[in-house]
């Protein structure tokens, strides 16, 4: 498996109608699912059979390269991201945002990238993996974050150290811009690491963690106490009225009574379908509006798991 860009096969096989591009694939034995977008210049590259979920769109001049590959249902791949490990799992409704870099260093059987649902890795993001990183469920590697598993350039026979290490970023962490994450980190669930900082130890679960190196300055008790039912029910509809506001901005149709709210945070729209926003799931979103309002509901960091 080659670490660099193939940029030959990019420009010849890569530029072929996505139609064709995925027929050739389905051919030689991979899965590709309902739907699935492969843009102009957009390759695959596997060594094994990989399998593609429905609704996946894999962006222009984006390369995937690995000798296992799975990546899920409805992720955006987004132009010029480069994607290069030993093993490569991506789940549902993943976003890898325009230049965004994750690529093994130094490939070894021990590269690997392990991408849970929902995770958002933003512009400019690099990503090594040359040794196992796992981004979980939600969490969020902001615009030009680093996250190193490996920590080598000088001469270990003239005493500089080298080091390697697994990586993993737990649920819901938000790394917000420029953060730097140290090879063999461990950062908890709910955490939030402030601009420009650099984490070189493990950090608990929900804390606010900032400076050179990071270290927590607050709880989330401190810096984000959650609100009380009442409290949340009132968020719930000034997000709904401000969607509906959006929805007539933008010329989406939504009739009177298309969008409705009970009592347990249950959004409806169109009679049918159901937003539980206070358990994060939805059933999938069929119609214009009922995909935006996913959407919009992701502007204040609520996001949905889809029932399949």
């Amino acid at each position: 498996m080659s670490k660099r860009l193939p940029i030959a096969k990019m420009l010849t096989f890569g530029l072929l109608p996505s139609c064709i591009k995925k027929f050739c694939y389905r051919i030689q034995g991979n899965k590709i699912g309902h739907h699935v977008k492969l843009r102009a210049g957009a390759i695959i590259q596997s060594t094994k059979v990989f399998s593609i979920g429905d609704d996946t769109e894999i962006g222009l001049f984006t390369s995937v390269t690995g000798n296992e590959i799975r990546i899920g249902k409805r992720c955006k791949l987004r132009s010029a991201v480069v994607v290069n490990a030993n093993k490569i799992a991506i789940g549902n409704d993943v976003t890898i945002s325009e230049t965004a870099i994750i690529r093994a260093g130094h490939l070894s059987p021990e590269s690997e990238i392990v991408i849970d649902d929902l995770v958002h890795v933003f512009p400019h993001a690099t990503i090594d993996s040359s040794r196992c990183v796992h981004l979980a469920e939600e969490c969020a590697v902001g615009p030009g974050c680093s996250v190193f598993t490996h920590g080598s350039y000088k001469n270990i026979l003239d005493g500089y150290p080298v080091s390697y290490g697994d990586v993993s970023i737990g649920r819901r962490v938000e790394l917000t811009y420029n953060v730097f994450v140290a090879p063999g980190v461990s950062i908890g669930d709910d955490t939030i690491v402030a601009y420009g900082s650099f984490v070189n130890k493990d950090l608990p679960a929900g804390v606010l963690a900032a400076g050179l190196p990071a270290v927590v300055k607050r709880t989330k008790d401190q810096f984000a106490p959650e609100p009380s039912l009442e409290e949340k029910k009132a968020i719930l509809n000034g997000i709904v009225s401000e969607f509906k506001e959006y929805a007539s901005f933008v010329g989406i149709d939504a009739a009177e009574n298309s969008i409705q709210i009970q009592e347990n945070g249950v959004v409806i729209i169109d009679g049918l379908y159901r937003f539980d926003v206070f358990n994060h799931s939805c059933d999938k979103p069929v119609g214009m509006l009922a995909e935006e309002c996913r959407r919009f509901f992701s502007r204040y960091g609520i996001r949905f798991k889809i029932k399949e």
